[in-house]
């Protein structure tokens, strides 16, 4: 007669060997029946002293023997064992309480968290923690690891060792990648290390590799990272090999091998930090002896931002380059190889309620001149700003600075800006806003070296303005509403000589003036009702026009390029669309009326999609100066493809600046990126064409987000 299913209830925290998450290496169970063979029915035995509830064990069979005189429980028959969201399931468990030993056989599952172990045979010591799993597999759920071996050796609470093994983080048991080793070593949310490993690729040997580290969990895993290969027109063939430390959960740094053919080889490191109160920091370094030019080349980056107080703030930037040249050889994108300055820079920020001083040491590295000797620093400039304060109906405020001026060719010396401003608000009628100020700017210099300005100088010059506006609002079916705004602003400035300066920037040459503008904005927002949400708003479109008349003066703008200087100035537009959410069209654009002529135009288009598919095109226009059009695509081709495409187009050269085409192939647990970019050479930024294939595989030098300590 088949015996009644029993359960048991046992103190000793049993599971504690789950995939080395249990703590507690206490050993206790509950007061053995009397009785060596066990009741028919279900049974919860009853201890001397009860246990604690967290350290309880279920136990449930079909039939469980006790063997007194070995001191051993037998359960035989859909055995289960539970505690504390802990499970292990065989076809029989045999413990021995005095040794702290337990087998388990048939079909045996142990799984905690998601993160399992299954084989055909567990033997493990309580105690020690130490045991081996036959024809097992190891299962990280974080990151899909899997680890399969005849004979699976647990040598601590978190620890594995296996020979002759396989991993991988694909589902299935063809997967469609896997590394086989002779020996591999795991330690459970670190990382596994394997020894004489072979990559495959289904069931084809691809690369052999003497050592390998292999994240075991997705959050910052240290570990070797996929390589980047690729083939270009001026490195050659190159192998960037990149290695990922996680230091520790505030630190975290990436080395790289570089290795190029036509070049040399290079070195490279990205260190990243985080401090408490949000203070944090990053290094980026790479250095090359480029056997093309004979001489060794590399650049450094440098940020750090350390706030003491709420209210004091220090910062740092370094950036500087080998030579002038290094970013025509080793930039990639645009902005990065046709860049003109680097800045660097010490400053600090100390904020009072209604007063702020800061300070900076500035060393610019001009990459278009011959050399620095002309490069005009501040080594250090101030500046002191005072909100205002009323007294009586007006504000009184001030901005000023002191700033030294170095460089070898040139004047050099300090000048002393005090700007002094009083200023009045009013709201006539109760719907206009009026406000008017005037101000007296003061400079001072005291100039140095060989040159007519040397000594001290001064300039006093008064400036002054107004706007007046009345913002107008209508509210449309309580959802949307309509805010327009019309206004006038007067400016003016004194006209003063000051061709006897000292010239170091635009600020020693203040332009007179005296000049109008006239604007119409409007905004239209629409509010979403969202149920068990707060309320959402969003502007679907923002349309501002401007123009100006000046009655006399001159006028500076270096955004437009080709004013040229009439009385009425350019019609200005500015404008943002959002009609829905994921779709957005800025245009910005100036129309000069007198000859009937655009003067700039430009135009964004954005819209994203689901995941990473997304659209934008980019037009820029100044007559006489710039006629370009960038766009860029990312659209799937199926399911697994996908299909990247970006280029920027010279309508006034008649030709293409850069290109750049990419294809994705995507799998569960891998991907693989062709990327081909065309760069052209121009007076200066000379051309590049370059192939890569870049290897991703699930899991493998997985980064994530560093915190604080």
């Amino acid at each position: 007669m088949k015996p009644a299913r029993a359960v048991w209830l046992l103190t000793y925290l049993l599971l504690s060997a789950t995939l080395a998450h249990g703590k507690d290496k206490a050993m206790s169970f509950s007061k053995a029946p009397p009785a060596e063979k066990a009741a028919s029915a279900d049974v919860v035995s009853t201890p001397d002293k009860a246990p604690s509830p967290d350290k309880e064990a279920t136990l449930k069979a079909d039939s469980l023997f006790v063997d007194t005189p070995t001191d051993s429980y037998h359960a035989t028959g859909n055995v289960q064992i539970l505690q504390q969201g802990a499970s292990l399931l065989a076809d029989s468990v045999i413990y021995h309480r005095l040794t702290g030993d337990a087998l388990a056989e048939g079909d045996v599952l142990l799984e905690r968290g998601g993160d399992t172990m299954k084989g055909d045979k567990l033997s493990l010591n309580l105690l020690t923690q130490k045991g081996e799993l036959l024809n097992g597999e190891l299962f990280v759920k974080k990151s899909n690891f899997r680890l399969r071996a005849p004979r699976l050796l647990k040598t601590g609470d978190e620890d594995y060792v296996v020979e002759r093994g396989a991993f991988t983080t694909c589902d299935g048991d063809h997967p469609s990648w896997r590394f086989e080793a002779k020996k591999v070593d795991v330690t459970l949310d670190e990382y596994a290390t394997a020894k004489n490993a072979v990559f495959y690729v289904d069931d084809v040997p691809v690369f052999y590799t003497p050592y390998l580290v292999f994240p075991a969990n997705t959050e910052r895993q240290s570990g070797l990272m996929i390589p980047k290969l690729g083939f270009s027109s001026k490195k050659g063939f190159y192998l960037d090999q990149p290695f990922y430390w996680a230091i520790d959960p505030s630190q975290e740094a990436t080395f790289d091998l570089d290795l190029e053919s036509s070049r040399g080889v290079g070195t490279g490191v990205d260190y990243r930090y985080l401090r408490p109160n949000d203070s944090q920091g990053r290094l980026r370094a790479f250095g090359i002896y480029d056997t093309n030019e004979s001489k060794f080349r590399g650049e450094l980056q440098q940020k750090h931002l350390e706030l003491l107080t709420p209210e004091l703030t220090l910062a740092s930037t370094v950036h500087l380059v080998s030579d002038r040249k290094y970013y025509l050889d080793y930039g990639e994108f645009s902005g990065e190889y046709n860049r003109q300055l680097l800045e660097s820079s010490v400053s600090f920020d100390r904020r009072w309620q209604r007063y702020g001083l800061s300070g900076a040491l500035r060393y610019d590295q001009d990459l278009e001149a011959p050399n620095n000797r002309a490069t005009l620093q501040r080594l250090p400039a101030f500046e002191f700003v005072a909100a205002g304060d009323k007294v009586g109906p007006v504000f009184f405020s001030m901005d000023s600075s002191l700033t030294n001026f170095e460089h070898a060719v040139g004047p050099t010396g300090q000048r002393l800006v005090l700007h002094p401003r009083v200023s009045y608000y009013a709201k006539p009628a109760g719907i206009l806003d009026f406000s008017m100020f005037g101000a007296f700017q003061q400079r001072l210099y005291n100039a140095r070296g060989d040159s007519p300005e040397a000594g001290w100088r001064q300039i006093g010059q008064a400036d002054g303005g107004g706007t007046l506006s009345m913002p107008l609002e209508r509210i449309y079916d309580g959802t949307l509403r309509h805010l327009l705004v019309p206004s006038l602003q007067y400016s003016f400035v004194q006209r003063r000589s000051d061709e006897e300066l000292p010239f170091y920037d635009y600020g020693d040459r203040v332009l007179g003036q005296s000049i109008a503008y006239w604007s119409v904005a409007n905004t239209f927002t629409r509010k979403y009702v969202r149920e068990g949400m707060p309320d959402e708003y969003r502007d679907l479109l923002y349309l501002k026009l401007s123009q100006g008349y000046q009655f006399s003066g001159q006028r500076r703008d270096l955004l437009t390029l080709v004013d040229e200087g009439n009385r009425l100035t350019d019609l200005m537009l500015e404008s943002v669309i959002t009609p829905v959410k994921d779709l957005s069209l800025l245009i910005d654009g100036r129309y000069n009326t007198n000859d009937n002529l655009i003067s700039t135009a430009n135009l964004g288009l954005q819209v994203k999609g689901e995941g990473r598919n997304q659209a934008s095109v980019t037009y820029r226009y100044s007559r006489d100066e710039l006629d370009y059009l960038g766009a860029g695509v990312t659209f799937p081709l199926s399911s697994q493809w996908t299909a990247d495409v970006l280029g920027r187009y010279s309508f006034d050269r008649g030709g293409f600046l850069e290109s750049r085409y990419a294809l994705e192939y995507r799998q569960q647990c891998w991907s693989v990126v062709l990327a081909y970019s065309d760069r052209v050479s121009s007076h200066q930024v000379s051309g590049e064409k370059q192939f890569t294939v870049n290897f991703s595989l699930a899991g493998l030098g997985a980064l994530g987000p560093i915190q604080t300590f």
